[in-house]
């Protein structure tokens, strides 16, 4: 890839930097988010005073590591065992990083790296965060984004037999999803099946649906879109929400989501004040495009008051609410969660220069937000894309990276990622790669095989209690 460097003459070695920066940053994103999923799991569903109770050293290791005080080693933290949590190994992500991974492996099914026949775009403009106000561009291949049809597709297989490249249940499975989803109708037409289903269902209280389950899958959207415009990004964004939640709060919280994280990756999030313009831009975008898109809901609004009293600058976490019973899963609660931490992150990014004092401070922002409780590992699989995306590769903990199960699976996804958005060399065909097809080179299985599977994972659950 050639970079056009524009304002000072520049190198080899430079074009190499600024490449290896971006391509960091993408690995932050993807894996960070992965983590956080996985930390979060400890806590998911317990309140914060459960969450005290149950790990009150306010630690979680994943693999094994040395005590700081002693030649002692500190093994892998085990969950506070219920039903739930006894479904899981520690080091496991949940449905938030699985869901993730449906649309990274649409992008990258249609994805290549250049080769004879391939076309490029013109150079793309980009302005780095590296002290020298450093502008450089990039050729890029044109990469053919996620459709709603193919993302359909892939969740009703999630669905019925898990994440089918890693042979793995569909754990966690939510009611929203689950409906819309297994609904008649839903693969010729998911966005207004899952319109028809906002519009029938209200929570308990009255109030129409608007959970974090899109949210939650929403990072990719920023990272594929690196290199597109911010109205790419909302409009992709928006159309892969909408594939299974209608209300505007939700469609709002991608948009502003995966817009996040691909500035943050471009290093154009430099101050707490641009994570506050880009919100509004977001909202304005809604209210001026999203809301007219063809099936988008028109009887409801952002609740724009709401919305600030989620994501202002004087939030804390505190204030989210994180565990309140009945509300656990509201969208705006997890979409402040990952701003709040991203701007508790900004406001510390200059007191640390090391990779130990940043390991640690990844470490210990998640760990306070997962001991809030509530939608744990949703709160922290968003909000560790978004501090993985400001912070880089380097800030994840070794530990927790060490303990991911399937973490050498996801790393060569991610290096897929990096080479066909031009960040890092090598050759990558996505129709090669069995892995991204939609049944994952595996077949869908049958519904006698799930039926076995299900009493499988119930009779070990039944034996980890007994244990326990």
């Amino acid at each position: 890839m050639d970079f056009l460097y524009r304002t000072r003459p520049s190198s080899v070695t430079e074009s190499d930097l600024l490449r290896s920066l971006l391509a960091d940053r993408v690995v932050g994103a993807l894996i960070g988010s992965a983590l956080g999923d996985a930390i979060g799991l400890y806590t998911e569903f317990l309140s914060a005073a459960e969450s005290q109770k149950a790990y009150p050293h306010k630690r979680f290791i994943l693999s094994t590591v040395s005590s700081p005080n002693s030649q002692d080693q500190v093994n892998q933290t085990p969950f506070k065992l219920d039903d739930h949590h006894a479904q899981h190994t520690p080091g496991d992500w949940t449905d938030d990083t699985d869901h993730c991974l449906l649309i990274l492996l649409s992008f990258l099914h249609t994805a290549r790296t250049p080769g004879p026949g391939v076309a490029s775009l013109k150079p793309v403009p980009i302005s780095l965060d590296d002290g020298y106000g450093t502008t450089f561009a990039v050729a890029i291949v044109v990469q053919p984004l996620p459709t709603p049809m193919d993302l359909a597709n892939r969740l009703s297989i999630w669905v019925q037999c898990g994440l089918r490249p890693l042979d793995t249940l569909p754990l966690g499975l939510g009611l929203l999803v689950a409906d819309v989803v297994n609904s008649p109708d839903f693969l010729r037409d998911p966005i207004r099946v899952a319109r028809e289903y906002w519009e029938r269902k209200t929570a308990p209280n009255g109030d129409k649906l608007a959970p974090n389950g899109s949210l939650m899958r929403t990072a990719p959207v920023g990272l594929m879109c690196v290199w597109r415009s911010e109205e790419e990004t909302f409009t992709l964004a928006a159309e892969l929400g909408r594939v299974t939640h209608a209300d505007p709060r939700c469609v709002v919280a991608c948009v502003i989501g995966s817009a996040l994280v691909r500035r943050l990756v471009r290093g154009e999030v430099d101050s707490e004040g641009d994570i506050t313009h880009l919100i509004q831009r977001g909202q304005q975008w809604y209210r001026s495009r999203g809301v007219n898109m063809v099936g988008a809901v028109k009887e409801a609004g952002l609740d724009e008051r709401e919305l600030w009293r989620h994501v202002g600058p004087e939030v804390t976490l505190k204030d989210l609410k994180l565990d309140e019973e009945g509300k656990i899963g509201y969208v705006y609660k997890t979409l402040g969660a990952g701003v709040v931490l991203l701007r508790m992150a900004m406001r510390e990014r200059m007191k640390a220069d090391g990779p130990r004092e940043t390991q640690e401070r990844y470490e210990r922002l998640i760990t306070q937000l997962v001991m809030e409780g509530g939608d744990a590992d949703t709160n922290a699989c968003f909000a560790g894309a978004l501090l993985g995306a400001l912070l880089g590769r380097m800030a994840l903990p070794d530990h927790w990276k060490d303990g991911l199960n399937h973490g050498k699976w996801l790393k060569g996804k991610t290096r897929a990622l990096c080479q066909v958005l031009g960040l890092e060399d090598g050759r990558y065909n996505g129709m090669d790669d069995l892995d991204t097809y939609p049944e994952g080179g595996r077949g869908v299985l049958s519904r006698e095989e799930m039926s076995r599977r299900w009493i499988e994972l119930d009779e070990r659950v039944r034996r980890k209690m007994e244990d326990a």
